[in-house]
């Protein structure tokens, strides 16, 4: 793709979905793209796929929610040369158009990447995305994350898990036990007492689990 081709889609992207810190703030707004009917739509499609062939995940995430298969072969390229965030969004946009258990995998990967310089921000989105999977190896790297370095992400893995298990208001907020242990530090690395207590939030969410509420 030219310059002109990156300044079309720039610009096209901006009036139809707002800046890059509405997007950051508020979410990707795919209804400003679905609400569209007849050769409106055309267009936009068109122009998502010119943001895709510029690698945009934000053209894969309204691709994926207007149901354009045909965008999924250059989707799953993208997968492949991606990491981080980018790497999860494109892996959801890519399961939203046909689910696909395997592409847990990209977001357990970045999920389980403290170690290997994932940022906490990759890992928070890893979290919240696993709540759309069903599969052993996420659940267990749900609960693995429970145990993560940074507070958002162990908070925002107890609330996916308790939305995989069917809980009607999946919000840590409402298990005061469980919000309790998994809260401290609130920054910092975990102390032993810390790394004791995540042990025991899991065996809470996992009793939670086997009480099937």
């Amino acid at each position: 793709m030219n310059e002109a081709s990156r300044a079309q889609w720039l610009a096209w992207k901006t009036a139809t979905f707002g800046d890059g810190y509405l997007i950051w703030h508020e979410g990707l707004d795919t209804g400003a793209v679905l609400r569209l009917r007849g050769a409106a739509r055309a267009e936009a499609v068109a122009m998502l796929r010119i943001g895709l062939g510029l690698d945009d995940e934000h053209a894969a995430q309204a691709l994926s929610a207007v149901r354009d298969h045909s965008s999924a072969p250059a989707m799953r390229e993208l997968l492949a040369r991606s990491q981080g965030s980018t790497r999860v969004r494109i892996a959801l946009a890519l399961h939203f158009l046909r689910r696909q258990p395997a592409l847990a995998d990209p977001l357990i990967t970045v999920l389980c990447g403290a170690g290997a310089g994932e940022t906490w921000s990759g890992r928070l989105d890893a979290a919240m995305g696993l709540r759309h999977f069903r599969g052993r190896a996420d659940e267990a790297a749900l609960l693995a994350a429970v145990g993560d370095p940074e507070y958002l992400v162990r908070y925002h893995a107890c609330n996916s898990l308790l939305h995989r298990f069917g809980v009607a208001r999946p919000d840590i907020d409402r298990y005061p036990k469980i919000f309790a242990l998994v809260r401290v530090p609130g920054e910092g690395p975990p102390d032993p007492q810390a790394l004791a207590g995540y042990d025991a939030a899991r065996e809470l969410l996992r009793a939670i689990k086997a009480r099937g509420r």
